[in-house]
């Protein structure tokens, strides 16, 4: 009996002489990139193959098909050797020593467009991508003093969407990367273990994968407002430790210990996050709300979930603490790194001082002016920095006791929520045009009850909310003070995750 025919044979056998010897060309220069063991290069000569069908199988012209699919765009990344690794920066250093009391924080970015994902597209797009990331093809290995970050040259795959977002990467097994990109529907998304990269950086990524993507479906662009070329070298800068470049080497030191925080009430579940709600805002009306009470987006957004967090617990003894992420690129503007380049701020109130929200925000803006300014960070970098050479001479296998110190210091019990807001996301307007939005998803931690975060694009701003509790008391209480503002909102959730 013979072997049925697999699918792209089937398409080759319908094609024109003049035609096939056009994929067959195509096939051939996918082969000359590529120095990897024989499966990975079957499966990235798969990707071409695939993608090429859904091009063509879309109505695209063959030859236009080929040339956005040209395999000039893999470059060197598959035939060179893998010879760069990169030192974790300061911030990432202590993350690989968390995971031994079960902590692994990651992030996730979405771009939502207005068409649905091509998967096979979106795989190439990848393919083509990557090498102009160079950091992130890596894996985390365990080095004598520290971890650090290892490149390899391997094809890095997509996967379609399923489950709790932000679960744990196994980092552990060999060759397994350090993000994942998914689809579902209209989405695209990233998942960032924290050791990488932080929102910036991961946001340049998302970007530039989407614009790549898009580029492939069909849509021309000129690379712009943070989204890179992909056949342009990396920039030195892009891998810095500017923790280390920067440092102000201030007289100062501290900005972190403190007392536990008042945490919010409800079981914590066994999965987590276990639900994540978005609460999407009029950008206009966020705005206009923020201006009459005279404080920042950040200022009101952060006064609503003080007054939602009273509303979630029956405790009246302590502080509230809110952690906000403070993007040292601000105060280091010539900072081109890609990597962890964040510090924090606390923002605190008891309960008894949340009673008008206006009251709150106007409290809350005088803290975040004072307490996220240059010299307050620069105690902060310089008491890090000295942390992490006090540990510079200390073996891999010692550190990992220190961990639990150092989790007292930046411990979770520390803050009862957290808001990172990346703020306005651009694209170049030919891209913009063909997206609907982003949002912004953080892991949980082991104690709080929820994470926040906070994006915009377009029209709408996005406040994501995820939740290690069935309590829905919080962002219940988040959307009533919203509609109470009358700020235009709607709501969306995922399902309940158990």
């Amino acid at each position: 009996m013979s072997k049925k025919p697999d699918s792209f044979t089937v398409f080759t056998r319908s094609l024109s002489e003049k035609d096939r010897q056009t994929v067959r060309s195509f096939t051939d220069g996918w082969k000359k990139h590529f120095d990897l063991p024989a499966s990975e290069e079957k499966l990235l000569l798969e990707d071409a193959r695939e993608a090429l069908m859904a091009l063509t199988g879309a109505g695209t012209d063959l030859d236009e098909a080929v040339r956005r699919l040209s395999p000039a765009n893999l470059g060197g990344f598959y035939a060179h050797e893998a010879l760069s690794w990169y030192p974790l920066d300061d911030a990432a250093k202590i993350y690989p020593l968390s995971l031994k009391f079960g902590r692994m924080p990651i992030f996730r970015l979405s771009c939502y467009l207005l068409k649905p994902v091509v998967p096979q597209l979106l795989q190439v797009a990848l393919d083509f991508t990557i090498k102009r990331f160079p950091s992130f093809a890596t894996i985390v290995r365990r080095g004598f003093i520290w971890h650090y970050l290892d490149s390899i040259k391997r094809r890095f795959s997509i996967s379609k969407e399923s489950g709790p977002p932000c679960q744990p990467l196994k980092i552990t097994a060999a060759g397994v990367q350090s993000f994942r990109v998914l689809y579902h529907d209209n989405r695209i998304s990233v998942e960032f273990f924290h050791v990488l990269t932080d929102g910036h950086g991961g946001m340049v990524f998302l970007k530039t994968l989407v614009a790549e993507y898009l580029r492939l479906t069909g849509v021309e662009f000129t690379p712009s407002e943070g989204v890179f070329d992909i056949n342009e070298p990396a920039r030195g800068g892009e891998f810095s430790n500017d923790f280390e470049r920067f440092c102000p080497n201030s007289r100062k030191t501290g900005g972190f210990g403190g007392k536990a925080a008042l945490q919010m009430g409800g079981k914590l579940s066994r999965l987590a996050p276990c639900r994540v709600c978005q609460l999407v805002y009029s950008t206009d009306s966020l705005l206009e709300c923020a201006h009459n009470m005279g404080v920042s987006v950040t200022a009101l957004v952060l006064s609503l979930m003080f007054h939602a967090q009273c509303s979630a617990t029956e405790s009246r003894e302590g502080l509230m603490k809110i952690q906000v992420p403070v993007d040292m690129r601000h105060h280091f503007t010539e900072s081109e790194t890609l990597r962890n380049f964040s510090m924090y701020c606390s923002i605190d109130l008891s309960p008894d001082q949340v009673t008008d929200i206006r009251q709150t925000a106007l409290e809350v803006a005088e803290q975040l002016k004072s307490r996220s300014t240059f010299e307050e960070m620069a105690v902060m970098m310089t008491t890090a920095r000295k942390l992490i050479r006090s540990l510079r001479f200390i073996p891999l296998i010692a550190k990992i006791p220190v961990a639990r110190f150092l989790y007292g210091f930046l411990g979770d019990s520390r803050f009862s929520n957290t808001l990172s807001n990346l703020g306005r996301i651009m694209m170049p307007p030919e891209l913009a045009s063909q997206i609907a939005g982003f949002d912004f998803v953080l892991g949980t931690t082991v104690v709080s009850r929820a994470a926040c975060a906070i994006c915009s694009f377009g029209g709408n701003t996005v406040l994501s909310v995820s939740k290690s509790t069935k309590d829905p008391s919080f962002e219940e209480r988040l959307l009533a003070l919203s509609e109470s503002l009358g700020l235009e909102t709607r709501v969306t959730e995922t399902p309940l995750y158990e």
